[in-house]
């Protein structure tokens, strides 16, 4: 073997050598990075147990702070600010712990923006009114009240002031159609003096010109501040029974009572 085979030789060696170490390391490399994944995977399995036994406890003990202000023992609770501070003491003890890094969602941009809904101000329309059976009142005046107070001559019929209201009967809901007579003296009228236009009297209402029967004001009252019953659960209710009456309105009518 002359001295140039033998020079080709030593490089092809040299040149297995280095291949050998550049595929050892490469080898090396991904065993390191497959084991970091599974130490990473592992910790994050960790971590998601923790954060499920953790509101497993959280929605235990709001179950419990729910319980003890709707459920059958709700007078340890003499009012809505007791729950106010027990909430508030709840809330303490989650912003006292510490956020882990991972939880932490990455920040992005809302996918549309919120429109802002201005409420009108006013009575708020109630769905399925005309759907509801009619009861008519008609508040007449008796004969001696029909008399004119000027002459004495029994004042004539000369029309009616007409109004709804909304009534709750065990089991249904009822519209009640309210009218009441005008009476005016004829003979007054034709003389060109006043001619005592009278209207009969209704009885009186809870809201003054309000929609809600008293019936229906004392069933929404004694059911939410009797009965600790969400005004959500009271919509669901009369949804059931045939007259949708929303949460919001309920709850103007709890405060005019």
């Amino acid at each position: 073997m002359d001295a140039s085979d033998s020079e080709s030789l030593k490089a092809v060696v040299r040149s297995l050598l280095v291949e050998r170490d550049r595929e050892k390391r490469r080898a090396e490399e991904q065993q390191r990075r497959a084991e970091e994944q599974k130490l990473r995977a592992e910790e994050q399995r960790l971590r998601a147990e923790q954060l499920h036994l953790e509101m497993l406890r959280l929605q235990q003990e709001l179950e419990r702070y729910k319980k003890w202000y709707y459920g059958p023992r709700a007078d340890r609770l003499a009012s809505s600010g007791e729950l106010a501070q027990m909430l508030l003491g709840f809330a303490g003890d989650l912003d006292r712990k510490p956020v882990h890094p991972a939880d932490v969602p990455p920040a992005a941009e809302p996918a549309e923006e919120l429109r802002r809904v201005r409420r009108r101000k006013g009575r708020r329309n109630l769905a399925n009114f005309g759907n509801l059976p009619v009861t008519t009142h008609v508040h007449e005046l008796s004969a001696q009240e029909r008399a004119c107070p000027c002459c004495g001559v029994e004042r004539s019929e000369i029309g009616a002031d007409e109004s709804w209201q909304i009534e709750c009967f065990p089991g249904h809901f009822a519209r009640i159609h309210h009218v009441r007579k005008k009476y005016a003296c004829p003979a007054c009228e034709n003389n060109g003096a006043n001619p005592s236009i009278e209207t009969a009297a209704k009885p009186e209402t809870a809201i003054d010109r309000g929609l809600a029967g008293p019936g229906l004001l004392a069933y929404i009252v004694t059911s939410k501040f009797s009965d600790y019953l969400p005004l959500y659960r009271l919509e669901d209710i009369f949804t059931r029974q045939g007259f949708e009456i929303s949460r919001a309105t309920q709850s103007v009518w709890c405060g005019d009572v």
